[in-house]
């Protein structure tokens, strides 16, 4: 019986780092701008004004200086639009360097709304989400 336990743990933990790397790949990260690719299933409507938030997942093209000596890869940002006003602000950036390790975090709370500027991963996500208003 102590057997067929420590065999059961085995196979258990032998296969969550597995479960884990699954449920990353499942995100379904689609490209909205060069380097640059949103989760539809992440967007979330606002409640306090017309307006989504999400993630963007932007790979670096040499914008990103290292931290700490780790560099990096991609950022996930959370931004929130406005529609109605047609702004927007980001409220977290999280850093990874590569095999998805995590570099830095950056929340901030003192964002302010700024003008979306065409041409940008956001005016693409706005285009798609923000319906004209009569």
């Amino acid at each position: 019986m102590k057997k067929i336990f420590t065999l059961l743990l085995l196979i258990i933990f032998s296969c969550t780092p597995a479960i884990f790397a699954k449920e990353n790949a499942d995100i379904n990260w689609q490209k909205v701008a060069q380097n640059s690719y949103i989760n539809p299933d992440g967007i979330i409507g606002t409640e306090d004004i017309y307006g989504f938030s999400f993630l963007i997942k932007a790979y670096n093209k040499g914008q990103y200086e290292p931290i700490n000596g780790n560099r990096i890869w991609y950022t996930l940002s959370q931004y929130t639009i406005d529609c109605a006003k047609q702004k927007y602000k980001i409220g977290v950036i999280d850093s990874y360097g590569y095999k998805d390790n995590f570099v830095n975090g950056d929340y901030n709370r003192y964002a302010t709304f700024q003008p979306i500027i065409q041409g940008t991963a956001i005016s693409e996500v706005a285009k798609e989400l923000c319906r004209p208003q009569p």
